[in-house]
C-alpha cells in the first residue's frame, strides 16, 4: 500500500481547515442553502399559515394567517388580531427580539385569536432560527416550524383606487392604537380623483390627486351629526391627517398614510386594510 505523499497530506489538512473556518463564520443552512449571515429580509413582509409542531400540522384560527415584516433593525407582526412590533436583529440567522420594546395593540378579539397573538409573540421572542429559500422564510424554535411566503408573491398589492380601505390602526408618535371595537372608518378613492370616507361617525367627501408616493387631499366636506367618544376621537384622527400632502405606500392589502407635517397632537400615520 502506498503512503500518501506529504504534499497530498498538506492539501487535505488545508481543505479541512477551510471547512472548519467556514463553519465557524456563521455557517450555511444546509437544508435551505442560504448563508445565515446573508438573509435578505429588510424591507420585506412574509405571510402564511403553514405551521407544524413536532412534525404535525398546527392549524391556525380559521380565516387567520401570520404576518412578519422586517424593517431597519425592527420587526412588525400580526397573528390575526392585534399588531405587534419592536426592536430586533437577525444576524447569524437568529431572530433576537427585544422583549422590553415589543409592544402590541389592545384590540378586543375572540379568545382564540387572543391566544394566537400570545403564542406568536412567544415564538418571536424565543430567539428562533431563520432560514430562507427564495421567497420562503422558515422560522424554527424547538419543535415548531413556521413557513411564510414573501407577501409580494402571496398577496399582490391592492389598487389604490377602487378599493374599500378599512381603518385598522392609528399611529401617534411611537404609540399604535387599534380602532375601537364597534367603530368603523373607511376610505375609498376613485380613478377620477374623488374621495369618499366614513370617518367613524360622520361621512365625508372631497377631491384628491396622486403623484409618485404623495396624495394631495383637498378640503373634505362632512355631515354634521353629533358624535361621542370613541367615534369622535377616530373621526378627529382621520380628519387630522387627511389634508394637504400625505405620503402613502401600499404593501399587499395594507395602505399606510403618513403625515408630511404633524400639527399638535395629531396622528403621524393611519393604517388601512383592504376589504
Amino acid at each position: 500500500m502506498k503512503t500518501p505523499s506529504l504534499s497530498r497530506l498538506a492539501i487535505v489538512v488545508i481543505a479541512l481547515s477551510v471547512i472548519a473556518t467556514l463553519a465557524a463564520c456563521g455557517g450555511t443552512d444546509a437544508k435551505k442553502g442560504t448563508p445565515a449571515n446573508r438573509l435578505d429580509l429588510e424591507g420585506r413582509t412574509f405571510v402564511g399559515d403553514d405551521v407544524f409542531v413536532d412534525d404535525q400540522p398546527y392549524p391556525l384560527v380559521k380565516g387567520s394567517q401570520l404576518r412578519l415584516s422586517f424593517g431597519d433593525q425592527n420587526i412588525g407582526a400580526q397573528a390575526g388580531c392585534n399588531s405587534m412590533g419592536g426592536d430586533a436583529s437577525w444576524a447569524g440567522g437568529v431572530l433576537a427580539v427585544d422583549g422590553k420594546t415589543l409592544v402590541m395593540t389592545e384590540m378586543g378579539c375572540n379568545e382564540a385569536l387572543m391566544q394566537q397573538d400570545t403564542w406568536f409573540a412567544d415564538v418571536l421572542t424565543s430567539k428562533p432560527t431563520l432560514s430562507q429559500s427564495g421567497s420562503t422564510l422558515t422560522i424554527t424554535t424547538g419543535g415548531t416550524v413556521i413557513m411564510l411566503t414573501d407577501e409580494e408573491l402571496a398577496v399582490p398589492d391592492a389598487s389604490l383606487t377602487g378599493t374599500l380601505w378599512r381603518l385598522d390602526s392609528i399611529v401617534t408618535g411611537d404609540t399604535v392604537s387599534s380602532v375601537p371595537s364597534g367603530v368603523e372608518s373607511t376610505l375609498q378613492l376613485s380613478d377620477g380623483g374623488e374621495l369618499t370616507a366614513d370617518l367613524g361617525c360622520n361621512s365625508g367627501r372631497g377631491r384628491y390627486s396622486a403623484r409618485g408616493n404623495t396624495l394631495t387631499v383637498g378640503p373634505i366636506a362632512t355631515t354634521r351629526k353629533a358624535c361621542s367618544p370613541p367615534e369622535s376621537e377616530v373621526e378627529a384622527a382621520v380628519l387630522g391627517l387627511l389634508h394637504g400632502d400625505v405620503s402613502y405606500s401600499i404593501d399587499g392589502n395594507s395602505l399606510n398614510l403618513t403625515a408630511r407635517k404633524v400639527v399638535g397632537p395629531g396622528p403621524t400615520r393611519l393604517v388601512y386594510r383592504s376589504s
